[in-house]
Protein backbone atom coordinates (compact mmCIF):
# COMPACT_ATOMS: atom_id res chain seq x y z
CA UNK A 1 0.00 0.00 0.00
CA UNK A 2 2.70 2.47 -0.43
CA UNK A 3 3.00 5.51 -2.74
CA UNK A 4 3.84 5.05 -6.10
CA UNK A 5 7.28 6.40 -7.44
CA UNK A 6 6.08 7.10 -10.54
CA UNK A 7 6.12 11.39 -11.40
CA UNK A 8 4.94 13.17 -14.55
CA UNK A 9 8.28 15.09 -15.58
CA UNK A 10 6.86 18.37 -17.31
CA UNK A 11 4.11 18.41 -14.08
CA UNK A 12 6.73 18.07 -11.72
CA UNK A 13 8.98 20.61 -13.03
CA UNK A 14 6.36 23.21 -13.21
CA UNK A 15 5.72 22.98 -9.78
CA UNK A 16 9.39 23.84 -8.78
CA UNK A 17 9.83 27.07 -11.02
CA UNK A 18 6.76 29.05 -10.41
CA UNK A 19 5.18 29.87 -13.66
CA UNK A 20 3.62 33.34 -14.35
CA UNK A 21 -0.04 33.41 -14.65
CA UNK A 22 -1.82 35.27 -17.40
CA UNK A 23 -4.94 34.17 -16.64
CA UNK A 24 -7.22 36.74 -15.22
CA UNK A 25 -10.95 35.63 -14.75
CA UNK A 26 -13.00 32.68 -14.60
CA UNK A 27 -13.85 33.06 -18.14
CA UNK A 28 -10.44 32.45 -19.28
CA UNK A 29 -10.93 28.68 -17.38
CA UNK A 30 -9.40 26.05 -18.92
CA UNK A 31 -10.73 21.98 -19.99
CA UNK A 32 -8.51 19.02 -19.98
CA UNK A 33 -9.47 15.69 -21.26
CA UNK A 34 -7.58 13.03 -22.18
CA UNK A 35 -9.43 10.05 -22.72
CA UNK A 36 -6.53 6.62 -23.31
CA UNK A 37 -6.33 3.03 -23.52
CA UNK A 38 -3.54 0.86 -22.56
CA UNK A 39 -2.87 -2.89 -22.87
CA UNK A 40 -0.24 -4.94 -21.94
CA UNK A 41 0.13 -8.60 -23.15
CA UNK A 42 2.20 -10.70 -20.79
CA UNK A 43 3.59 -14.15 -22.08
CA UNK A 44 4.61 -17.20 -20.06
CA UNK A 45 5.22 -18.10 -17.56
CA UNK A 46 2.70 -15.24 -16.51
CA UNK A 47 0.42 -15.45 -19.40
CA UNK A 48 -1.64 -12.15 -18.21
CA UNK A 49 -3.41 -9.33 -20.40
CA UNK A 50 -3.36 -6.20 -18.81
CA UNK A 51 -5.89 -3.32 -19.57
CA UNK A 52 -7.54 -0.03 -18.31
CA UNK A 53 -9.28 2.38 -20.01
CA UNK A 54 -9.35 5.77 -18.39
CA UNK A 55 -10.49 9.38 -19.14
CA UNK A 56 -9.06 12.18 -17.00
CA UNK A 57 -11.00 15.57 -16.75
CA UNK A 58 -9.38 18.63 -15.41
CA UNK A 59 -10.56 22.15 -15.22
CA UNK A 60 -8.05 24.98 -13.96
CA UNK A 61 -10.43 28.36 -13.10
CA UNK A 62 -8.52 31.53 -12.50
CA UNK A 63 -10.08 33.95 -9.56
CA UNK A 64 -7.77 37.25 -11.13
CA UNK A 65 -4.48 37.38 -11.89
CA UNK A 66 -3.21 35.26 -8.37
CA UNK A 67 -5.53 32.67 -7.64
CA UNK A 68 -6.29 29.68 -9.59
CA UNK A 69 -8.44 26.99 -8.68
CA UNK A 70 -8.29 23.21 -9.89
CA UNK A 71 -10.46 20.36 -9.55
CA UNK A 72 -9.50 17.20 -11.57
CA UNK A 73 -11.04 13.17 -11.73
CA UNK A 74 -11.28 10.63 -13.74
CA UNK A 75 -12.93 7.25 -14.36
CA UNK A 76 -11.13 4.03 -14.75
CA UNK A 77 -11.50 0.07 -15.70
CA UNK A 78 -8.92 -2.06 -15.32
CA UNK A 79 -9.08 -5.76 -16.49
CA UNK A 80 -6.77 -8.52 -15.79
CA UNK A 81 -7.28 -11.80 -17.72
CA UNK A 82 -5.19 -15.06 -17.03
CA UNK A 83 -6.73 -18.13 -18.73
CA UNK A 84 -10.48 -18.15 -17.71
CA UNK A 85 -9.95 -16.01 -15.00
CA UNK A 86 -10.71 -12.26 -15.10
CA UNK A 87 -10.54 -9.78 -11.94
CA UNK A 88 -12.21 -6.70 -13.03
CA UNK A 89 -12.35 -2.70 -11.18
CA UNK A 90 -13.77 0.15 -12.58
CA UNK A 91 -15.47 3.20 -11.51
CA UNK A 92 -14.54 6.74 -10.41
CA UNK A 93 -11.30 7.77 -8.94
CA UNK A 94 -10.66 10.09 -6.12
CA UNK A 95 -11.22 14.05 -6.98
CA UNK A 96 -8.27 16.44 -6.01
CA UNK A 97 -9.20 19.78 -5.64
CA UNK A 98 -6.38 22.81 -5.51
CA UNK A 99 -6.00 26.15 -5.05
CA UNK A 100 -2.46 28.23 -6.08
CA UNK A 101 -1.65 31.76 -4.91
CA UNK A 102 0.80 33.92 -6.15
CA UNK A 103 2.33 36.46 -4.07
CA UNK A 104 4.55 38.86 -4.83
CA UNK A 105 6.17 38.80 -8.59
CA UNK A 106 5.36 35.78 -9.50
CA UNK A 107 8.18 34.70 -7.14
CA UNK A 108 6.46 32.98 -4.58
CA UNK A 109 3.14 30.47 -4.53
CA UNK A 110 1.44 28.84 -2.17
CA UNK A 111 -0.75 25.75 -3.10
CA UNK A 112 -3.27 23.93 -0.74
CA UNK A 113 -4.93 20.43 -2.05
CA UNK A 114 -7.58 18.20 -1.00
CA UNK A 115 -7.95 14.49 -2.34
CA UNK A 116 -11.39 13.39 -1.81
CA UNK A 117 -12.53 9.72 -1.41
CA UNK A 118 -14.96 9.58 -4.88
CA UNK A 119 -13.21 6.85 -5.83
CA UNK A 120 -13.25 2.88 -4.54
CA UNK A 121 -10.41 2.76 -1.50
CA UNK A 122 -11.84 -0.70 -0.68
CA UNK A 123 -11.26 -3.67 -3.40
CA UNK A 124 -13.20 -7.37 -3.33
CA UNK A 125 -10.84 -10.38 -3.56
CA UNK A 126 -11.84 -10.45 -7.77
CA UNK A 127 -11.10 -7.30 -8.03
CA UNK A 128 -7.61 -7.13 -6.11
CA UNK A 129 -5.58 -8.81 -9.05
CA UNK A 130 -6.82 -5.82 -11.41
CA UNK A 131 -6.09 -3.07 -8.59
CA UNK A 132 -2.70 -4.36 -7.72
CA UNK A 133 -1.18 -4.57 -11.32
CA UNK A 134 -2.48 -0.88 -12.57
CA UNK A 135 0.08 -0.01 -9.38
CA UNK A 136 2.97 -0.96 -11.64
CA UNK A 137 5.24 2.32 -11.71
CA UNK A 138 7.36 0.14 -14.00
CA UNK A 139 4.27 -0.39 -16.71
CA UNK A 140 3.32 2.95 -15.48
CA UNK A 141 -0.65 2.86 -16.23
CA UNK A 142 -2.41 6.51 -16.26
CA UNK A 143 -4.17 5.70 -13.22
CA UNK A 144 -2.31 3.58 -10.82
CA UNK A 145 -5.03 3.38 -8.17
CA UNK A 146 -9.11 3.63 -7.71
CA UNK A 147 -8.81 5.91 -4.54
CA UNK A 148 -6.75 6.35 -1.50
CA UNK A 149 -9.00 7.79 1.64
CA UNK A 150 -9.37 11.85 2.27
CA UNK A 151 -5.58 13.46 2.02
CA UNK A 152 -4.83 17.35 2.60
CA UNK A 153 -1.59 18.77 0.35
CA UNK A 154 -0.01 21.88 1.93
CA UNK A 155 3.27 23.66 0.00
CA UNK A 156 4.96 26.67 -1.23
CA UNK A 157 7.22 27.38 -3.87
CA UNK A 158 9.64 29.88 -4.61
CA UNK A 159 11.01 30.86 -8.03
CA UNK A 160 13.86 33.62 -8.95
CA UNK A 161 15.71 34.69 -12.37
CA UNK A 162 19.59 34.51 -11.57
CA UNK A 163 21.19 35.86 -14.80
CA UNK A 164 19.64 33.77 -17.93
CA UNK A 165 18.82 30.85 -15.46
CA UNK A 166 15.10 30.41 -13.33
CA UNK A 167 16.16 29.19 -9.92
CA UNK A 168 13.01 27.46 -7.78
CA UNK A 169 12.76 25.33 -5.17
CA UNK A 170 9.74 23.98 -2.85
CA UNK A 171 8.26 22.10 0.09
CA UNK A 172 5.23 20.13 0.76
CA UNK A 173 3.58 17.81 3.01
CA UNK A 174 0.50 15.09 2.68
CA UNK A 175 -1.21 14.18 5.60
CA UNK A 176 -3.82 10.76 4.23
CA UNK A 177 -6.29 9.84 6.90
CA UNK A 178 -7.14 6.16 7.47
CA UNK A 179 -9.45 3.65 5.17
CA UNK A 180 -10.13 0.05 4.74
CA UNK A 181 -7.95 -1.10 1.53
CA UNK A 182 -9.74 -4.75 1.62
CA UNK A 183 -13.74 -5.58 1.62
CA UNK A 184 -13.22 -9.47 2.53
CA UNK A 185 -14.60 -11.92 4.70
CA UNK A 186 -13.04 -11.76 8.09
CA UNK A 187 -11.78 -8.91 10.60
CA UNK A 188 -11.78 -5.03 8.65
CA UNK A 189 -8.20 -3.98 8.27
CA UNK A 190 -7.26 -0.77 8.85
CA UNK A 191 -4.48 1.24 6.60
CA UNK A 192 -3.19 4.84 8.00
CA UNK A 193 -0.59 6.13 5.41
CA UNK A 194 2.65 7.68 7.01
CA UNK A 195 2.72 11.20 6.16
CA UNK A 196 4.72 12.63 3.00
CA UNK A 197 7.04 15.01 2.91
CA UNK A 198 8.57 16.79 0.01
CA UNK A 199 11.41 19.03 -1.33
CA UNK A 200 11.92 19.89 -4.91
CA UNK A 201 14.80 22.35 -6.50
CA UNK A 202 14.98 22.91 -10.02
CA UNK A 203 16.57 25.25 -12.61
CA UNK A 204 15.54 26.54 -16.04
CA UNK A 205 16.88 28.88 -19.29
CA UNK A 206 16.39 29.70 -22.40
CA UNK A 207 18.96 27.42 -24.70
CA UNK A 208 19.37 28.26 -28.56
CA UNK A 209 15.55 28.05 -29.48
CA UNK A 210 14.81 26.09 -26.77
CA UNK A 211 15.08 25.29 -23.62
CA UNK A 212 16.72 23.37 -20.47
CA UNK A 213 14.78 22.37 -17.57
CA UNK A 214 16.74 20.21 -14.52
CA UNK A 215 14.81 18.70 -11.46
CA UNK A 216 15.36 16.85 -8.47
CA UNK A 217 12.82 15.98 -5.75
CA UNK A 218 13.00 14.14 -2.71
CA UNK A 219 9.82 12.72 -1.28
CA UNK A 220 10.23 11.31 2.95
CA UNK A 221 7.61 8.71 4.38
CA UNK A 222 6.44 8.07 7.75
CA UNK A 223 5.46 5.16 9.13
CA UNK A 224 2.93 3.09 7.21
CA UNK A 225 0.27 1.20 10.08
CA UNK A 226 -1.55 -1.54 8.55
CA UNK A 227 -3.71 -3.55 11.10
CA UNK A 228 -1.14 -2.41 13.88
CA UNK A 229 2.10 -3.84 11.65
CA UNK A 230 4.14 -0.46 11.16
CA UNK A 231 6.53 -0.23 8.71
CA UNK A 232 8.31 2.18 5.52
CA UNK A 233 8.97 0.51 2.08
CA UNK A 234 11.62 3.36 1.58
CA UNK A 235 12.76 6.78 0.76
CA UNK A 236 12.15 8.69 -2.95
CA UNK A 237 14.80 10.90 -4.74
CA UNK A 238 13.80 11.85 -8.45
CA UNK A 239 15.83 13.53 -10.83
CA UNK A 240 14.56 14.82 -14.03
CA UNK A 241 15.86 16.70 -17.44
CA UNK A 242 14.28 18.18 -20.21
CA UNK A 243 15.87 20.02 -22.99
CA UNK A 244 13.61 21.13 -26.39
CA UNK A 245 15.75 22.82 -29.30
CA UNK A 246 14.67 23.20 -32.92
CA UNK A 247 16.85 21.46 -35.58
CA UNK A 248 16.62 21.87 -38.95
CA UNK A 249 13.27 23.29 -38.72
CA UNK A 250 12.48 20.14 -36.63
CA UNK A 251 10.80 20.38 -32.95
CA UNK A 252 13.22 18.27 -30.97
CA UNK A 253 12.57 16.67 -27.21
CA UNK A 254 15.00 15.13 -25.30
CA UNK A 255 13.82 14.01 -21.70
CA UNK A 256 14.82 11.73 -19.02
CA UNK A 257 14.06 10.85 -15.42
CA UNK A 258 15.16 8.09 -12.72
CA UNK A 259 13.51 7.44 -9.46
CA UNK A 260 15.38 5.67 -6.67
CA UNK A 261 13.82 4.00 -3.88
CA UNK A 262 15.64 3.41 -1.15
CA UNK A 263 15.53 -0.50 1.07
CA UNK A 264 12.65 -0.94 3.61
CA UNK A 265 10.07 -3.15 5.10
CA UNK A 266 7.16 -4.54 3.90
CA UNK A 267 4.07 -5.17 6.38
CA UNK A 268 4.59 -9.00 7.13
CA UNK A 269 8.51 -7.48 8.46
CA UNK A 270 10.19 -8.95 5.19
CA UNK A 271 13.13 -6.61 4.17
CA UNK A 272 12.16 -4.52 0.93
CA UNK A 273 15.32 -4.06 -1.53
CA UNK A 274 15.97 -0.82 -3.14
CA UNK A 275 14.92 0.00 -6.65
CA UNK A 276 16.01 2.13 -9.74
CA UNK A 277 13.44 3.13 -12.52
CA UNK A 278 15.45 5.35 -15.09
CA UNK A 279 13.51 6.49 -18.31
CA UNK A 280 14.76 7.99 -21.58
CA UNK A 281 12.59 9.71 -24.28
CA UNK A 282 13.27 11.33 -27.74
CA UNK A 283 10.58 12.79 -29.67
CA UNK A 284 11.18 14.71 -32.89
CA UNK A 285 8.21 16.80 -34.10
CA UNK A 286 8.00 17.35 -37.86
CA UNK A 287 6.18 20.26 -39.03
CA UNK A 288 4.11 18.20 -42.24
CA UNK A 289 0.38 17.58 -43.72
CA UNK A 290 -0.22 21.27 -41.97
CA UNK A 291 0.03 20.59 -38.21
CA UNK A 292 2.65 18.78 -36.12
CA UNK A 293 3.52 14.96 -36.27
CA UNK A 294 5.95 13.62 -33.30
CA UNK A 295 7.43 10.13 -33.89
CA UNK A 296 9.40 9.26 -30.45
CA UNK A 297 11.31 6.40 -28.62
CA UNK A 298 11.33 5.44 -25.45
CA UNK A 299 13.07 3.03 -23.46
CA UNK A 300 12.83 2.16 -19.34
CA UNK A 301 15.23 0.04 -17.12
CA UNK A 302 13.43 -1.36 -13.93
CA UNK A 303 16.49 -2.38 -11.36
CA UNK A 304 15.31 -4.46 -8.20
CA UNK A 305 17.51 -5.99 -5.45
CA UNK A 306 15.51 -8.65 -3.67
CA UNK A 307 17.18 -9.30 -0.20
CA UNK A 308 17.60 -12.81 0.68
CA UNK A 309 15.62 -14.58 3.58
CA UNK A 310 15.94 -17.43 5.86
CA UNK A 311 13.28 -20.20 6.15
CA UNK A 312 13.80 -22.52 8.32
CA UNK A 313 17.37 -23.84 7.62
CA UNK A 314 17.48 -22.37 4.43
CA UNK A 315 18.93 -19.35 3.16
CA UNK A 316 18.93 -17.56 0.10
CA UNK A 317 21.17 -14.67 -0.58
CA UNK A 318 20.32 -11.71 -2.37
CA UNK A 319 19.96 -11.18 -5.75
CA UNK A 320 19.19 -8.60 -8.59
CA UNK A 321 16.60 -8.26 -11.42
CA UNK A 322 15.84 -6.30 -14.53
CA UNK A 323 12.96 -5.55 -17.04
CA UNK A 324 13.22 -3.86 -19.47
CA UNK A 325 10.46 -2.05 -22.52
CA UNK A 326 10.70 0.55 -25.26
CA UNK A 327 8.12 2.32 -26.81
CA UNK A 328 7.89 3.40 -30.29
CA UNK A 329 5.16 6.14 -30.68
CA UNK A 330 3.34 8.94 -32.66
CA UNK A 331 1.65 12.24 -31.43
CA UNK A 332 0.08 14.72 -33.81
CA UNK A 333 -1.68 17.94 -33.18
CA UNK A 334 -5.31 19.31 -34.54
CA UNK A 335 -6.55 22.80 -33.70
CA UNK A 336 -9.71 24.03 -34.19
CA UNK A 337 -10.60 27.26 -32.49
CA UNK A 338 -10.29 27.30 -28.91
CA UNK A 339 -10.02 23.44 -29.19
CA UNK A 340 -6.47 21.49 -29.26
CA UNK A 341 -6.31 17.75 -29.71
CA UNK A 342 -3.76 15.72 -29.45
CA UNK A 343 -4.27 12.08 -30.86
CA UNK A 344 -1.10 9.66 -30.22
CA UNK A 345 -0.51 6.11 -29.80
CA UNK A 346 2.33 4.04 -28.64
CA UNK A 347 3.54 0.00 -29.39
CA UNK A 348 5.68 -1.22 -26.71
CA UNK A 349 7.74 -4.70 -26.78
CA UNK A 350 10.12 -5.87 -23.15
CA UNK A 351 10.51 -8.06 -20.87
CA UNK A 352 9.37 -8.53 -17.11
CA UNK A 353 11.39 -9.93 -14.72
CA UNK A 354 9.42 -12.70 -12.15
CA UNK A 355 9.01 -16.07 -11.11
CA UNK A 356 8.20 -19.36 -13.16
CA UNK A 357 6.12 -21.91 -11.43
CA UNK A 358 9.23 -23.56 -9.46
CA UNK A 359 10.10 -19.89 -8.20
CA UNK A 360 12.82 -19.40 -10.22
CA UNK A 361 13.94 -15.76 -11.55
CA UNK A 362 13.20 -15.92 -15.52
CA UNK A 363 11.99 -13.38 -17.62
CA UNK A 364 8.87 -13.05 -18.92
CA UNK A 365 7.99 -11.43 -22.90
CA UNK A 366 5.27 -8.60 -23.00
CA UNK A 367 4.49 -6.33 -25.63
CA UNK A 368 2.02 -3.44 -25.39
CA UNK A 369 -0.30 -0.79 -27.34
CA UNK A 370 -2.12 2.23 -26.03
CA UNK A 371 -4.02 5.25 -27.83
CA UNK A 372 -4.73 8.64 -26.34
CA UNK A 373 -6.86 11.62 -27.27
CA UNK A 374 -5.70 14.71 -25.41
CA UNK A 375 -8.07 17.44 -25.54
CA UNK A 376 -7.56 21.25 -24.05
CA UNK A 377 -10.15 23.80 -24.61
CA UNK A 378 -9.17 27.08 -23.77
CA UNK A 379 -10.02 30.63 -24.51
Amino acid sequence: MSMHMRTLLPLALATVVAPALSAQSVFESELRLAPQFMQYQIKSPSNETISELAVPVFVSIPFGPRFTFDVGTSYARAKVTTGSTLSEINGLTDTQLRGNLTLGTDFVVITGGVNLPTGRSSVTLDQLTAAGRIGSDFLAFPISNMGTGLATTGGIAIARPFGDWNFGFGGAVRRSSTYDPYNVPGPTLRFTPGDEYRARVGVDRGLNNGRLSLGLTYSAFGKDDAGGSVYNTGNRLIAQAVVTNSISGADVTLAGYNVFRAPGQYASGDPAGRENIANGYLGIGLHMLGTLVEPSIEGRHWLQNIPGVTSGSTTTADRSQSSYLGTFGLRTRIGVGALAAFPSVGYTIGQLATLDAQSTPVHADFTGFRAQLAIRVAP
